[in-house]
């Protein structure tokens, strides 16, 4: 029975290709690279011709069939079938993987300064380090692995927040945007000025509120006025003159127009007139002409019959042309209210025209004006978001600035602290506790150091002394410099009459990790929780004047 060959692992076994080059602490061998992607081996497999692949490389490339060693062709060695790689023509070479397992590796991360083997690297280091740099999901800004969390909360520009208002989600660019149609956001009323309206009352609030202005029921015919709702009567009363003027002469210029449209009106009346009066003598004659046929010609005995018979009987029944003349006084007195009428509805149609027009032409202006503001709207957002960005750059370069007019490169730093009293008012209050000073260095490129201050103390001096502290902060230089931190330290709070200043110094603890070199900004602060008596303070002393003092800090320099 044929023995089944061994098969390179599947992808869900190892998806990742070779480690990169950069993680060896030492010299590189070309046995320890995969000749696919040139990387350090990682799970290394064999093929026939004895050159070595990574799993997931080697399954990458026969995974669409047999395909020729790149290697075999470079070296010229080529031959079939010892140089086609397919499925089932490699092995696991364990003793590489155990030698690539146990070569000496570093992270390829700036700052980071892990150090192990490459299994150690691949176990528990890859993909975890804290200065591994990662583009946000988001934003894709590139940020540090250990400070997602905080760009994720706090900084990222596409950060998704909750209305404290109305709880519904929104982009924080957004946020000017979300404000404005918030229906929960509170609003003030230019009436009252009553607070805290939501926007979805506001307009319920304005039809009650008493103080609330609203125009004049006459601004439609020339009112310019703005009245408190409470106080609209007796501005109509005092104003009535000038109301019933701006009256008057509304309807004078209406009728001014309704006089403009009459000609042509009446002349269209006329036409109707005198083409009724033409249906009417054609009517009369067509009668005229039927009773002329019908009754043939007279007879003498009964025309007297018939007279003789009219004097002495009753009247007989209405003739032919009674009615005909009957109707034609009916038929003008139509024509005349017909012609009425008919001026009526056309003047009538022709204001409606004209405010159709005007309407239309309004719907018009306010949708071009809706778009303008629409359009001025989002510029003046993005204008105000650039200014903030700006102010934002100008505070920090103006911060900047002033760190470095304050920066010194000799080891010997003052810090002045003004508005002492406020200062100190607020430490009490626990709005600011503490205070940092500006960055001071032993040399150009020396270490990198502050000063921190509780001016009401801080641990065992809380209340009853103030604590000076002494923090060594990460620096440009610091890989150039010994660590641990080992110079000894001098504070002091400087009598302004130059009697008796308030010294304490120390040497640094070579093993508390306030003097290692840093991995943050700054290390734990170190120093002297118990410096000075507040009681010194509070009494008449030359350590305050114009409520000012002045720290001083000396760093000796010996062996640097």
């Amino acid at each position: 029975m044929a023995t089944q060959e061994p098969s390179p692992p599947s992808s869900m076994e190892s998806n990742k290709p070779g480690f990169p080059k950069k993680i060896l602490g030492n010299k590189l061998e070309d046995k320890h690279l995969c000749n696919c992607c040139h990387n350090i081996l990682r799970r290394p497999f064999q093929a026939q011709c004895g050159h070595r692949f990574c799993s997931y490389c080697f399954n990458r490339t026969v995974s669409n069939g047999p395909q020729k060693c790149s290697a075999c062709i470079k070296e010229d060695i080529f031959e079939e079938p010892t140089s086609l790689l397919k499925q089932g023509c490699a092995f696991p070479d364990n003793a590489v993987r155990r030698e690539v397992e146990n070569l000496s590796a570093v992270c390829i991360h700036e700052n980071c300064t892990w150090k192990g083997s490459i299994k150690d690297y691949e176990l528990n280091h890859e993909g975890k380090c804290e200065f591994m740099i990662l583009p946000c999901p988001s934003c894709k800004e590139r940020i540090r692995f250990n400070e997602q969390e905080r760009h994720n909360e706090r900084e990222c520009p596409e950060r998704t927040l909750n209305c404290k208002y109305c709880k519904e989600p929104f982009h924080f660019k957004n946020i000017k945007a979300h404000d404005e149609i918030c229906p929960k956001y509170p609003m003030i009323c230019e009436g009252c000025a009553k607070k805290k309206i939501p926007r979805e009352k506001y307009v319920d609030h304005i039809k009650f509120c008493s103080k609330f202005r609203t125009p004049c029921r006459f601004h439609v015919v020339g009112c310019d006025m703005s009245v408190e709702k409470e106080k609209i009567h007796d501005h109509e009363r005092t104003y009535a003159y000038e109301h019933l003027n701006l009256l008057l002469h509304y309807i004078m210029g209406m009728k001014v127009s309704m006089e403009g449209l009459q000609p042509q009106g009446l002349e269209v009346a006329g036409h109707k007139l005198l083409e009724l009066q033409q249906s009417l003598r054609e009517l009369e004659a067509r009668v005229s002409q039927l009773s002329t046929t019908s009754s043939g010609p007279p007879v003498q005995g009964a025309a007297t019959a018939s007279t003789s018979s009219s004097s002495s009987g009753p009247p007989g029944p209405p003739t032919e042309k009674t009615k005909v003349v009957e109707l034609g006084r009916r038929c003008t007195e139509l024509e005349v209210k017909s012609g009425t009428f008919e001026n009526v509805v056309c003047v009538l149609n022709r204001e409606v025209e004209r405010f159709a027009t005007t309407m239309e032409a309004s719907n018009r202006q306010h949708k071009l004006d809706q778009d303008k503001i629409e359009a001025l709207s989002n510029k003046v957002r993005q204008l105000e978001r650039t200014v903030g960005l700006k102010d934002l750059t100008v505070a920090d370069m103006e911060g900047r600035l002033r760190e470095m007019s304050a920066t010194t490169f000799d080891g010997v730093f003052v810090w002045r602290i003004s508005d002492f009293a406020k200062k100190r008012q607020d430490a009490i209050a626990g709005r600011a506790p503490a205070m940092f000073s500006p960055a001071f260095y032993t040399s150009k490129y020396g270490y990198k150091m502050c000063l921190r201050i509780y001016l009401n103390g801080d641990g065992t001096g809380r209340g009853s002394h103030l604590s000076l502290f002494f923090v060594v902060m990460r620096g440009l230089s610091d890989a150039l410099l010994k660590w641990p931190f080992n110079q000894k330290v001098t504070l002091m709070l400087l009598d302004q009459s130059n009697r008796e200043h308030i010294i304490d110094a120390f040497r640094p603890d070579v093993t508390s990790s306030s003097f290692q070199r840093p991995v943050s900004e700054m290390n734990i602060a170190s120093g002297c929780p118990l410096f000075c008596p507040l009681s010194k303070l509070d009494a008449k002393n030359s350590y305050i004047r114009d409520d000012t003092i002045f720290i001083k800090a000396i760093v000796d320099l010996t062996g640097l």
